[in-house]
């Protein structure tokens, strides 16, 4: 950003302009100077250099051919052209939650090094330590299971994300990925990288000497050290990450893949069902060994329903709190994930990276109903099963769920299998109470399992801006951060207004393309910080959200000027060389800055 910073300044500051230079020519071939086609022909090297090489892509999915593997690519490959900002802050994105992976990798091994480990399981595998490399490779879905239960749909093709990993480093149960495996599957090393940023970095040497020896620059030129600033920002951030690698890494047989995996599949979106965003641990409370071994704990089987599907007392007009798991993907909406109540409200807390505790209250005598096919859980449940159905709440049987059907033999072998892991989960926790928080939701009506997203079908390149997992990173800080980049960038073409161009009409679109790009890039991430601090933005920020008229807005009118606006700054880079002034293919003294006889 600093270096970015400095390039706009000394472009500002650069005094070639239109009005005081009459020597102006067309297509130039070199003598002894550059010509127009070296100028082409060096920076569109430099744009491959820096969008083609600098992108070190997710693993593709596992059915997935050259031809889809080729499209995504060439996706990317327009989206660093026209909007490099959104390239940078996916990278950030993945190196924040890589970091953060191998940091609690790192406190699982330290804690178990100090308490000892479990004898009941490899001690080797419990105090193995992963590089970030290694992480990287779970980051980009390197990681994929198979397991032996065909009651876990998808089965055969399981992604296991970060917070997959993480759950199982905190368990004990860390797969062995070998890290001389996975750079064997890399395509790049550090030196290749070295040498392509280094190749890069010429074009910021040459352009700062032109600026210094007041030669003019081409508009092309500026455009493509934008983009060299955004690639030196993406090696920096993917320079562990593997590249390009294709096939992942499979874990079969394990021992422990049945039942953690049944857990992790009903705790994350793969399992919901179209357009109903409703987990199958949902309605599932936790009760410790304790809770159901106390005498006065009467086994959920014993609740009794009425006439209309109802418990006999109903539920309690006073204010419940609900605080979801610190990774709990709830915290984006909690209203689709509790259900559409007559009054909702967040309580913000200082410390924690996502607004967790949710304050809501239900008016009148409001009887609890269950969900016809949620029926057999009250059959089926014992004493001893750790996941018992809410005496008290199921979400499924609330007005706004769409899907209704049989509780499927394989959904009830997944909850069998779950009541095997979930014990597990608890007593790590309580061995490291701090930890609770973050993988279960504590409510007035019980405890649940938190839902994170522990596997996927493939894990995508964008993870998007609102949820980054467990990582300790605000979600509006997040956005800001991809705000300010798209300012700089808008900033840096905006100090080209006084370059020549070959008509007026064109300055004026190109500043104005310019400005509407870094002045919605400084209004935007001012509106994401304000919204931390003050609560009417963040109330203001859930209505453009969910207003309908926003949202055509922004499809049919704000989105279409945005895109114009960055086609006609690359489209214009080039038609510009149509005509410029002489001094452009001048090429610096460097005798300026090297000693010589």
């Amino acid at each position: 950003m600093f270096l970015l910073l400095l390039i706009v300044v000394l472009l500002a500051r650069r005094s070639a302009s239109a009005e005081g230079d009459t020597s102006l020519t067309g297509w130039y071939e070199p003598p002894n100077e550059r010509g127009t086609w070296n100028i082409i022909v060096s920076c569109v090297l430099t744009l491959t250099i820096c969008v083609w090489s600098a992108l070190h892509l997710n693993v593709p999915a596992q059915d997935s051919r050259l031809k889809d593997r080729n499209v995504r690519r060439a996706r990317w490959i327009i989206l660093g052209l026209f909007a490099p900002e959104l390239v940078v802050s996916t990278a950030f994105a993945q190196f924040l939650t890589a970091k953060w992976l191998c940091r609690e990798i790192r406190k699982d091994v330290q804690y178990r090094k100090e308490h000892g480990t479990d004898p009941a399981w490899s001690s080797e595998q419990q105090l193995q330590e992963w590089s970030i490399t290694q992480c990287y490779f779970a980051v980009m879905g390197g990681i994929r299971i198979r397991t032996k239960s065909e009651s876990i749909p998808s089965h055969d093709r399981l992604s296991l994300t970060a917070e997959g990993v993480r759950l199982l480093s905190f368990l004990g149960r860390l797969p062995e990925i070998d890290e001389g495996q996975v750079l064997d599957k890399s395509k790049a090393d550090g030196l290749a990288k070295f040498l392509v940023v280094l190749q890069a970095g010429w074009m910021i040497v040459q352009t700062l000497a032109r600026v210094h020896q007041k030669l003019p620059v081409t508009l092309l030129e500026i455009n493509t050290m934008g983009h060299v600033v955004c690639a030196f920002a993406l090696y920096g951030l993917w320079w562990s990450k593997p590249l390009d690698i294709k096939d992942p890494t499979v874990l079969v047989d394990e021992e422990w893949q049945d039942r953690f995996i049944a857990l992790m599949w009903m705790c994350s979106p793969i399992c919901w069902h179209e357009n109903d965003f409703i987990s199958e641990i949902r309605c599932l409370q936790y009760l410790s060994p304790a809770e159901r071994n106390a005498p006065d704990k009467a086994p959920s089987i014993n609740t009794e329903m009425n006439s209309n599907n109802s418990p006999s007392s109903p539920v309690d007009s006073k204010p419940q709190k609900t605080h979801f798991s610190v990774g709990s993907i709830a915290a984006q909406d909690p209203i689709k994930f509790i259900g559409p109540l007559e009054k909702f409200e967040v309580v913000r807390t200082d410390t924690k990276p996502l607004d967790h505790d949710v304050i809501y209250h239900t008016h009148g005598q409001q009887s609890f109903k269950v969900a016809k096919e949620h029926e057999v859980f009250f059959k089926r449940q014992q004493r001893h099963h750790g996941l018992q159905h809410s005496p008290v709440y199921c979400r499924r049987a609330l007005k706004d769920c769409d899907f209704h059907g049989d509780l499927s033999d394989a959904a009830i072998k997944r909850w069998e299998l779950a009541n095997l892991a979930v014990d597990d989960l608890w007593h790590a926790c309580q061995t490291r109470p701090e930890y609770t928080e973050y993988f279960f939701t504590t409510a007035t009506i019980g405890r649940f399992v938190g839902e994170c997203v522990y596997v996927i079908g493939r894990v995508p390149n964008f993870p998007g801006l609102s949820y980054l997992g467990s990582v300790n990173v605000h979600r509006d800080s997040l956005k800001s951060v991809v705000a300010f980049a798209g300012s700089a960038y808008g900033g840096l073409h905006l100090s080209a207004w006084n370059d020549f161009f070959p008509t007026q009409a064109e300055r004026w679109l190109w500043v104005s393309c310019a400005l509407a790009t870094g002045v919605s890039g400084i209004l935007l991430a001012a509106f994401f910080l304000a919204t931390q601090k003050v609560r009417a933005f963040e109330r203001l920020e859930h209505f453009i959200r969910n207003s309908k008229v926003v949202r055509w807005t922004s499809a049919s009118i704000i989105t279409p000027l945005f895109l114009t606006a960055r086609i006609f700054i690359v489209v214009e880079a080039f038609i510009s060389l149509r005509r410029q002034p002489k001094d452009v293919y001048k090429t610096p003294e460097w005798s300026e800055y090297f000693p010589h006889l």
